[in-house]
C-alpha cells in the first residue's frame, strides 16, 4: 500500500469511528481512547511528512547551490590553467603537470 493510500485509510478510519461511535459503544466497545490515540498518531504522521517535504526541498536547493559553486570554482581553476599554459607553453613541466591533473 502506498503512503498516500495509508494516509487516506487512516483519515477514513477516523471519520468512520467518529460517525459510528454510538454504535460501537452500544456493542460494548468504547472507541474514545483508541480514537484519540489514532488521531494523535495521524497528526504526528502528517507533521513528519511536512518536515520530510521541507527537507526534500532544502536538499534540492542545497544541491543546486553546490553544483553552481563547484562549476564556478572549476571554471576559475580551468581559466588559471589556461593562463599558465599560455605563459609557459605546452612543454613546460608545470603545464605538463596541469595536463596530468585534468585527466
Amino acid at each position: 500500500m502506498t503512503e498516500s493510500k495509508k494516509r487516506d485509510f487512516i483519515s477514513q478510519m477516523i471519520e468512520l469511528i467518529l460517525n459510528n461511535q454510538g454504535r460501537l459503544t452500544e456493542a460494548g466497545f468504547d472507541p474514545s481512547t483508541k480514537l484519540e490515540t489514532l488521531q494523535t498518531k495521524s497528526g504526528t504522521a502528517k507533521a513528519d511528512e511536512a518536515k520530510q517535504q521541507e527537507a526534500k526541498a532544502a536538499l534540492k536547493e542545497a544541491t543546486a547551490t553546490s553544483v553552481a559553486s563547484l562549476k564556478d570554482a572549476y571554471s576559475l581553476a580551468s581559466n588559471f590553467a589556461d593562463l599558465i599554459s599560455g605563459l609557459y607553453g605546452k612543454d613546460d613541466p608545470m603545464v605538463q603537470e596541469i595536463r596530468k591533473m585534468r585527466k
